[in-house]
């Protein structure tokens, strides 16, 4: 439970509700970009499809062009199935492309990285989704997407890796 709380307090702290960025007539401007977003994802896999999971994310970058991000991000998953409870903490490098230079856009998301904790191992996460301008500088997202989260576990008859990913449902704000 500490790992939790200290994780959940890590997570918010390092995000920053600056805002840099700003929407025109020709879409998001150059320029400091942040997320944050909560997840749930429903477990699919040889080991996931017992574990649900509910995430929090935060990641930082820089809004390239009009219709492409790039950035790094942290985030934090809590795993649950009734009787086993894991987390883990996916560090991962973010790109996303704004399709349209509208103020209700489609995008294209690709969060690719490594995850600490429990469930460790490589983790991806496209997704797909649509943004809606709430304000010039505040953006509502609203996605769905697969968590690939590979990790070793130890079974009686030794160490086997397998996945524990999971297609996830994702509400947050861009700023």
């Amino acid at each position: 439970m500490k790992k939790f709380l200290f994780s959940i307090v890590f997570i918010l702290l390092s995000s920053s509700t600056a805002s840099a960025i700003y929407f025109d007539d020709d879409g998001i401007q150059q320029g400091y970009r942040g997320f944050a977003d909560f997840s749930y994802t429903l477990g699919v896999g040889d080991w996931g499809k017992n574990h649900d999971r509910i995430g929090i994310m935060t990641s930082h970058g820089y809004q390239i062009a009009p219709q492409f991000f790039a950035g790094v991000g942290v985030g934090f998953n809590y795993y649950f199935n009734g009787h086993d409870e894991l987390s883990s903490l996916p560090v991962f490098a973010h790109i996303r492309s704004d399709i349209l230079a509208d103020e209700i856009t489609p995008y294209i998301d690709l969060r690719v990285g490594y995850s600490l904790i429990d469930v460790e191992g490589v983790y991806i996460n496209p997704s797909v989704g649509c943004r809606f301008e709430l304000t010039d500088d505040i953006g509502l997202n609203v996605g769905i997407g697969y968590t690939m989260q590979q990790s070793e576990f130890i079974f009686p008859g030794g160490i086997e890796k397998q996945n524990c990913g999971g297609i996830d449902f994702r509400v947050g704000i861009d700023f």
